[in-house]
């Protein structure tokens, strides 16, 4: 959402009330969202809206322009740059300078990354090449949302273009506008399962719902007169608005997290805002709610109140390294919104309405050259770990983090303790290397490394699983004698699952689990480990999985369950609650829901109800004074995971030696 979705005092366009009320609606929807989401679960529509508003306003500016005869490139981009940039720059500046008092290097590496990002308009496109199984959790990212202010000024970008070369050809204007909106809808309905992050961020998949907006432009514009007799039926503009107003109300609390989105369900947001604007401002809803003043207000702020709430939320949760409480969520909303009036008061309105003789554009493209140059800095500097102003305290935590620091493309944390080695990666089916350039691809690599699954002995234990099974390998090498082959297949972000079945519809995560599938019959281990981060008998079968792998010779199936995950990383809750007296064990910042989860399965499948025994990594990292931090005299070695969950390799050694492994050589044992 961009400063084009602000109410836009253009003379050729008539002031609409209700459509700053239909931006009220969309902010508050995703400020409630991102700081209370279980009170409106698909509050991240709000986006959704703001891309059909910014598409009408727009649009009808471009329309009314070409149809004078008097639009003009350098015109409409300098608008928007007045508009766009006084508040952004403002927001980018105390963003980092609270991140530079605040923030580890690795955080503040990327914040410089995302402050270029944000500034050059590129945002989407930074976040979807660093979508990944290893990303770093979005809530860590305080520059998250300027991916929406990217996909539109991409449009602007693109848009203007097109609309002015097909305009001597005013009949095509329609059929053009309405094929691009068509092709990008179904191009990103087919995207979606294969590739859910290009789906989401990359612009072609999201053009269609702002194109929504322009077509609403093009029949105000071109069609008054039927637009008008329409507006004056009144059932059937009360009948139009009402629709609309009940699918936005729809996807607010139906659509979710879960769900694949955009796809076909963004639909209900994108029908919704098109046809409360069609509806016109005399309709009843319109006129009496969304045209109110409190509504009006709100939807005034909203440019500013949109940059402010998530930097506001994100640095409470990053300083305080917990989630949002009541309390917390009430006053980051709070102070976001005085933020956005201030912001609106003393930087939009000043500039806006200031006659200068110095040239505006030019002094905020330059000033916005610096932001983004200053980004780029802090990112080539890897962070400035020790950057002036840091009291004593800080660089000593900031010594802490910098052995975990693990970005791309260096993944120096993943050098420096062997995670490579210890998960054996060179068994695992996704592209890692062209991740690690940047260039994540859904297609699996076309080998894995034959040691993976030619054993050397004939006692024969596989894994098998994304990098929650992985992470088992080091210790299960240590512990196993070497008369005793570890097989494995496991790919980043695949549960052991049918092919077909892979999340998302990755190709890696099928052509994986094929493989697995087709060295277990062909070598029949006589134990199989099973393990994964997430969906634990839900987007698979454990029971199933346990009957085909027994009914391909393999005798007996472990399934660990899940081990501690925490929010944020563990290291950074070290850093930031528990720097001056680490304690051994911790019940904060643990994500209960993985508890609750291993407490179901234990139940379930005791006794190898399921055909498989069911061994609870969770009963020996926890215990009722909380989960092990460390293990050993060095909190920072002895760390138990690196980040949210993934074990380091003298956890899982300890795993291994006191939990997995005794397991895996009593069924040995007993073949």
């Amino acid at each position: 959402m961009n400063a084009a979705s602000q109410s836009l005092s253009h003379s050729s366009l008539a002031y609409r009330p209700d459509v700053d009320g239909l931006r009220a609606v969309a902010i508050i929807s995703v400020v409630l969202y991102h700081a209370f989401p279980f009170l409106l679960p698909g509050g991240f529509v709000g986006v959704d809206v703001f891309f059909v508003i910014s598409g009408f306003l727009i649009s009808s500016i471009i329309f009314k322009e070409l149809e004078v005869g008097r639009f003009s490139f350098a015109d409409f981009y300098r608008r928007r740059i007045r508009r766009i940039f006084p508040a952004l720059i403002l927001v980018l500046c105390v963003c980092y300078a609270i991140g530079w008092f605040t923030l580890m290097a690795t955080d503040f590496k990327m914040l410089g990354k995302h402050l270029a990002g944000g500034m050059g308009f590129a945002q989407n496109i930074v976040l979807y090449r660093e979508a990944g199984y290893f990303d770093t959790a979005s809530e860590l990212k305080p520059l998250l949302h300027l991916w929406s202010l990217g996909v539109e000024e991409q449009f602007y970008i693109l848009f203007p273009v097109i609309a002015w070369g097909v305009w001597r050809w005013r009949g095509a204007l329609l059929p053009v506008v309405l094929g691009l909106g068509v092709i990008s809808f179904v191009a990103g309905v087919q995207k979606l399962p294969s590739n859910a992050s290009a789906a989401f961020y990359v612009p072609q998949y999201r053009f269609w719902e702002i194109l929504a907006g322009s077509l609403v432009a093009y029949w105000s514009v071109f069609h008054p007169v039927a637009v008008t007799r329409l507006r004056q039926c009144t059932a059937l503009r009360e009948a139009l608005a009402l629709l609309g107003f009940v699918l936005m109300g729809i996807a607010l609390f139906v659509i979710h997290e879960a769900r694949s989105f955009p796809g076909y369900w963004a639909l209900l947001p994108v029908a919704g805002a098109s046809l409360l604007i069609a509806a016109g401002a005399e309709s009843r809803l319109n006129r009496v709610l969304l045209a109110s003043r409190l509504m009006v207000w709100v939807g005034l702020i909203s440019y500013p109140l949109y940059l402010w709430h998530w930097v506001v939320i994100t640095y409470i949760r990053i300083i305080g390294a917990d989630a949002l409480t009541i309390v917390s969520g009430t006053v980051a909303i709070v102070l976001s919104v005085l933020l956005a009036f201030l912001t609106y008061r003393f930087v939009e309105l000043p500039f806006r309405r200031a006659r200068s003789s110095l040239p505006k554009t030019a002094i905020l493209v330059s000033l916005g050259a610096m932001v983004a140059a200053v980004g780029m800095l802090s990112f080539i500097k890897s962070g400035l770990p020790f950057r002036p102003g840091l009291a004593d305290k800080v660089k000593a935590r900031e010594t802490y983090a910098q052995y975990f620091e693990n970005s791309l493309p260096e993944w120096a944390y993943f050098s420096r303790a062997g995670i490579f080695d210890a998960y054996r990666m060179e068994c695992d089916f996704f592209d890692l290397e062209s991740y690690r350039a940047g260039h994540k691809s859904e297609e699996p690599r076309a080998r894995i490394d034959a040691g993976c699954y030619v054993p050397d002995t004939a006692t024969k234990v596989m894994i098998w699983g994304d990098s929650h099974a992985q992470q088992f390998y080091y210790g299960l090498r240590q512990v196993l004698p070497d008369s005793v082959s570890i097989l494995q297949v496991a790919s980043s972000g695949c549960a052991a699952n049918f092919p077909g079945r892979a999340q998302d519809g990755k190709a890696y995560c099928d052509r994986s689990n094929q493989f697995a599938l087709e060295v277990i019959d062909k070598e029949q281990p006589a134990v199989l480990v099973i393990a994964q981060a997430y969906g634990h008998d839900s987007i698979n079968s454990f029971v199933e999985l346990a009957r085909t792998a027994r009914r391909a010779g393999v005798k007996r199936v472990i399934v660990v369950g899940p081990v501690p995950h925490y929010e944020p990383f563990l290291y950074q809750i070290v850093i930031r609650k528990h720097w001056n007296d680490t304690p051994r064990r911790i019940k904060d910042n643990l994500i209960q829901t993985f508890s609750e989860l291993d407490e179901r399965l234990e139940r379930k499948y005791s006794d190898g109800a399921g055909g498989f025994e069911y061994l609870s990594a969770m009963r020996h990292f926890c215990n009722g004074e909380g989960c092990l931090i460390y293990l050993g005299d060095d909190r920072r070695t002895g760390l138990v995971t690196y980040d949210y969950g993934h074990l380091t390799p003298p956890a899982s050694l300890d795993f291994a030696e006191q939990a997995l492994g005794p397991r895996v050589m009593a069924n040995l044992e007993l073949q």
